[in-house]
């Protein structure tokens, strides 16, 4: 005998419900939707080195970097695409992001599909220095047509610069 709390089609209405009460789409599988919170990524941050190629010298320098590694999940939406900011999983106020930097998605079942992502850095926003990374994430089904509703888990790792004021 199911509840309420693990029929499938329960819970999808409870989410179309909570989605008109919030007034947007909300980011989140109908399971998770029932806590009423839930995590949307974690992060570390480490000292690390960026390698410089010279244009007109030849040779490389190095210098010292903070490298931000942040991983998280999400599914595709109806034209199988989602895109984000990586500021919208941090619990940070000041940030400016840089190259290089690299991101991975993996879809997450026993479906065939395939995942690409793409990113660029995006500000700075008005009134700050934040220098964000906008990434998105596309899903295609082994024909090549987009693919919606795809759940995947995603990684990143960037050059995160220091704000000093």
């Amino acid at each position: 005998m199911s509840t309420k709390l693990d029929d499938p089609k329960k819970l999808a209405e409870l989410k179309k419900q909570l989605e008109a009460l919030a007034g947007h789409e909300i980011d989140a599988s109908p399971q998770q939707i029932i806590r009423f919170r839930y995590p949307v990524s974690s992060s570390t941050s480490a000292d690390g080195s960026t390698t410089w190629r010279n244009i007109f010298f030849p040779g490389k320098s190095c210098s010292d970097a903070n490298l931000l590694d942040v991983d998280g999940a999400g599914w595709t939406g109806s034209n199988g695409q989602q895109t984000f900011l990586l500021s919208d999983v941090l619990c940070w106020s000041s940030f400016i992001f840089a190259y290089p930097a690299n991101v991975v998605a993996t879809a997450r079942g026993a479906s065939p599909f395939i995942l690409t992502t793409d990113y660029h850095t995006v500000g700075p926003a008005p009134g700050t220095l934040n220098t964000d990374l906008q990434i998105t994430v596309y899903a295609w089904q082994p024909g090549g047509a987009p693919a919606p509703g795809v759940s995947f888990d995603w990684r990143c790792r960037v050059v995160s610069v220091p704000i000093i004021f």
